[in-house]
């Protein structure tokens, strides 16, 4: 990825994964997250880190996100705890540009397991336009962590992403 590519945070809570990979990275950030206290921490954080220049914080809805002009625009769409996989999946990849990534986090034992299958099925990626690119684990300093990569490989329809309320009751997968 170069300098001027775009990568979104879904859910970003107190900006992990998406703040502290921002520190690291050339990258535009967009942090997104519907609590207006996360919110305002994470815009005082990126003000005390100097990062204002690259990364935005925004109030929002995830699925208003990608409905919105960053439709298909982004390289890199990130997600710890945001969702179950189905709604996670359905709100990032109509943010993905031709190749972008999704990675998201997950429970360690679920990576590289049976029911790896089961929480993404390539049935259901498809159908927004995802292939799996697999998992990983990776031995952190407070324990085992796991990880997950789909990449976009085709269009995502229009009709996605659903509101949330509606991704929750109906799941893609």
């Amino acid at each position: 990825m170069g300098d001027d590519e775009l990568a979104v945070d879904l859910g970003t809570g107190g900006g992990v994964p998406g703040l502290v990979l921002a520190t690291f990275t050339p990258w535009r950030w967009i942090l997104v997250d519907r609590g207006d206290r996360r919110v305002t921490f994470l815009r005082w954080a990126v003000r005390q880190l100097g990062l204002e220049d690259r990364v935005d914080v925004q109030l929002a809805d995830a699925a208003d996100i990608a409905s919105g002009e960053l439709r298909g625009a982004v390289s890199l769409v990130t997600a710890r705890g945001f969702a179950p996989p189905g709604p996670t999946a359905e709100c990032a990849a109509p943010l993905l540009a031709e190749q972008g990534v999704l990675v998201v986090s997950e429970p360690p034992e679920t990576t590289g397991g049976v029911g790896e299958a089961r929480r993404w099925p390539a049935e259901g990626l498809s159908k927004i336009g995802l292939q799996d690119l697999g998992g990983w684990i990776s031995d952190q300093v407070a324990g085992p962590a796991g990880y997950r990569a789909m990449v976009r490989i085709g269009a995502c329809p229009d009709r996605f992403p659903r509101r949330f309320a509606r991704q929750m009751a109906d799941p893609l997968f």
